[in-house]
């Protein structure tokens, strides 16, 4: 374990600083991820980042009995165990500890893991590194609530971000009409996925989110709906910046939980999902959508955010970003 100082040695007076325990039997990309945490994180304000460091799942745990950290990130593939041991451990000694994994290799693969073992972020390493992405994780998963709104996820100097309310079950088609109309002048060469991702989107926030008393779901879908109630509306945004278009969907219940959006990718991706009636639209979501952010406001809000980029898009590597507040 190495442990630098310097990041909390040049903070302001005041600022909090937060250990984080990075774990990758890699140095170079040790290195590389402690030096941009330490030196160029810029999500947020008011807080810096001492890093350390270790090799091994045996290297980290002595790390963790000598050191209470706020979040642990963790290599999948390590020498002598994987990341998911590592996790187990850091949570028996610390049960609230904030964590997340990283990892080069598919992460359709590991699923059905995070769902046994409630890993909810999982980093992908990409070439280049997404360190922006890092950033936004590693913030994130220190402050969930802050994870909300697109305007969160779009360069600051964005163009217009529009907003349209859904009150009936009509404006699912209208407010779709509007945002192919708003994707086309950028000639994605995958339009008619991205279309297929909104319908889907915008289909589940209205007719799988409303509940009735006993929390069951209170519309079928494909049913004409006149008008929704105030508290079923949904909430729909869409934006551009440099580099990317983003759509956020909304709805006010918050039904949803972390471990029923990893149940329904575990299920699609294994093939398992044949006979469901509910889930298909999450994993099309996944699959087809350059990055998805799934905020979960417990009890109040289910978020989605959809981030597809212009040009030069990330590897098909996604990362998995689930926020649970």
């Amino acid at each position: 374990m190495t442990a630098q100082t310097s990041a909390t040695a040049t903070a302001p007076a005041g600022t909090k600083t937060y250990k984080l325990l990075l774990i990758d039997d890699e140095s170079s990309i040790r290195d590389n991820l402690k030096e941009y945490l330490e030196n160029h994180h810029h999500v947020g304000s008011g807080y810096s980042l001492s890093v350390d460091e270790a090799a091994t799942v045996a290297e980290g745990v002595d790390c963790l009995k000598t050191t209470a950290y706020d979040l642990v990130i963790s290599d999948i593939n390590l020498p002598d165990s994987n990341g998911f041991e590592l996790l187990r451990q850091a949570r028996a000694m610390y049960p609230g500890i904030k964590a997340a994994l990283i990892t080069a290799y598919d992460l359709d693969s590991y699923i059905r893991m995070a769902k046994e073992d409630h890993i909810y972020n999982i980093i992908t390493k990409t070439a280049p590194f997404n360190f922006e992405e890092l950033s936004r994780t590693v913030h994130n998963l220190l402050f969930p609530d802050e994870a909300m709104g697109l305007e969160t996820y779009l360069e600051v100097g964005a163009s217009q971000i529009e907003h349209r309310v859904m009150k009936n079950s009509d404006d699912i088609m209208k407010v779709h009409a509007e945002l192919v109309a708003f994707m086309k002048p950028f000639d994605l060469p995958d339009h008619d996925a991205l279309s297929v991702v909104m319908v889907e989107a915008l289909t589940n926030a209205v007719y799988h989110a409303p509940r009735d008393e006993a929390g069951e779901e209170k519309y079928i879908k494909g049913e004409h709906i006149d008008q929704l109630l105030e508290s079923e509306t949904v909430d729909v945004k869409w934006g551009v910046d440099g580099d990317k278009l983003g759509v956020s969907i909304r709805d006010k219940f918050g039904a949803v939980k972390a471990s029923d959006v990893l149940f329904w990718l575990d299920r699609n991706i294994s093939g398992e999902s044949i006979f469901d009636t509910h889930g298909r639209g999450m994993y099309l979501i996944h699959r087809l959508t350059h990055r998805v952010i799934v905020n979960l406001w417990r009890g109040k809000s289910t978020e989605l955010i959809l981030l597809h980029y212009l040009s030069d898009p990330p590897a098909d590597n996604k990362p998995l970003a689930i926020n649970e507040f």
